[in-house]
């Protein structure tokens, strides 16, 4: 990894990758153990007459890779990058496509032709509801909202409450068409883990409405520019949509989900070699949520309060509410807005664990005293929202490249 801060500062570099380490699947799928006619995981024994393979995010080929040898009698890989596979379906993110709808009705006619016998082996990551194109209204039209939504600043739980209630597979809806058994094994990338979020929960109950979905349009003011949506979130049943599935209709007897990995995960790693290295490490946890430029002032003030030699890690996912033309993620405008604060002694850095910061090809950014500007610069980058541009100049973008998983965003403050 090449980035261009102080010599002294290099040390921050093995702490993004112990973050990123952290969270490939591999290491937590060793524990499935397929024969047969049984699947085993900790404390589950699944038998089976016939068993299936869908994947579907950011990480799924990664998770499908060491079940690679085991022959299903149908596998479905959906992600955005094919890590080396010959079969996966190459859909889009942040934006769906159409090979990401036409994965979905494959996913759609699979599930309707298996039997109470059967199990589906279900792996779910990260981006998993744009990749999984799953959508009643036309994907141009789809498309056009979410960028809206995110550019007003929407969260994941605003963005993947319409997202359900716009789907055939979402909220529950993939657990429901199906009679057979279903083993979810997710990578989280939510705040607290939240089932019904990661994904938009295909295989999970689902407590919102279209009422709810209405609302969150509503509240970003985009509801004159999708009259068309609003109307088929008023009228479901005209376009055949059903509501999610509820608590009390959720089929939990052959239904299992389980989260191999999260955020936590990649802090808790961070921590570990951070102490490696000297460092005293305040862990503040899965906490980093709300308008990039602003939260990133809350987690300094409480990092300018350690001693020297100390490390501050964070996690979570921020947002950018977008007012200019430029070009950035929510990392690397967390890392621009402090750089005027910033001292001789501290490196800060804040990226995606899947390797990719909103719409640009870094995973964030890294910044020490050597990338400060002036004032009247940074202001001038921070309202064209073109963080991106503004540490290309500088030479610290983090470049990871795809990494096959995704436990959303970490969060790093050093001091020596």
């Amino acid at each position: 990894m090449n980035i261009n801060i102080l010599q002294e500062n290099k040390s921050i570099i093995p702490l993004i990758e112990s973050a990123i380490q952290a969270a490939l699947p591999e290491q937590y799928l060793n524990e499935v153990r397929l024969s047969n006619k049984y699947l085993n995981y900790k404390d589950l024994l699944i038998d089976f007459e016939n068993i299936y393979l869908i994947a579907v995010g950011k990480a799924a080929p990664s998770m499908s890779k060491p079940f690679l040898n085991y022959k299903f009698k149908k596998r479905i890989i959906i992600s955005n990058e094919s890590y080396g596979l010959n079969d996966v379906i190459i859909s889009s993110h942040p934006f769906s496509n159409e090979n990401g709808y036409f994965g979905a009705k494959e996913i759609e006619n699979l599930l309707k032709n298996t039997k109470e016998n059967d199990l589906i082996l279900f792996l779910l990551s990260g981006g998993a509801s744009s990749l999984l194109a799953d959508y009643v209204i036309p994907i141009d039209i789809l498309n056009s909202l979410f960028s809206d939504l995110m550019k007003n600043g929407a969260d994941i739980f605003d963005l993947n409450t319409v997202r359900k209630h716009l789907s055939f597979l979402k909220g529950g809806r993939m657990a429901k068409i199906t009679k057979s058994k279903i083993l979810s094994l997710i990578i989280s990338d939510v705040m607290r883990d939240d089932l019904s979020i990661i994904g938009s929960g295909p295989t999970y109950y689902d407590n919102s409405s279209f009422i709810d979905a209405i609302e969150v349009i509503k509240k970003f003011k985009l509801d004159k520019k999708y009259e068309k949506i609003i109307e088929i979130l008023n009228n479901p049943a005209k376009y055949s949509l059903l509501e999610t599935i509820k608590k009390n209709e959720f089929p939990s007897w052959r239904v299992w989900n389980k989260i191999i990995c999260n955020n936590e995960k990649s802090l808790k790693a961070v921590e570990k070699k951070g102490n490696e290295l000297g460092f005293n490490v305040l862990n503040i946890g899965t906490t980093v949520s709300g308008e990039a430029k602003i939260v990133s002032k809350e987690i300094y003030r409480k990092f300018e309060d350690l001693e020297n030699n100390s490390v501050l890690v964070s996690g979570g996912e921020t947002v950018v509410t977008v007012k200019g033309k430029g070009k950035g993620g929510r990392n690397q405008e967390f890392v621009l807005s402090l750089l005027g604060e910033i001292k001789e002694n501290e490196v800060i850095a804040s990226f995606g664990t899947d390797g990719i910061d909103g719409p640009t090809d870094a995973a964030g950014a890294a910044a020490d005293f050597s990338t400060k500007s002036t004032m009247d610069e940074i202001k001038n980058y921070l309202e064209n929202n073109d963080s991106y541009n503004f540490f290309k100049k500088k030479g610290t973008l983090i470049f990871t490249g795809p990494t096959g998983t995704n436990v959303m965003d970490v969060q790093i403050f050093m001091k020596r």
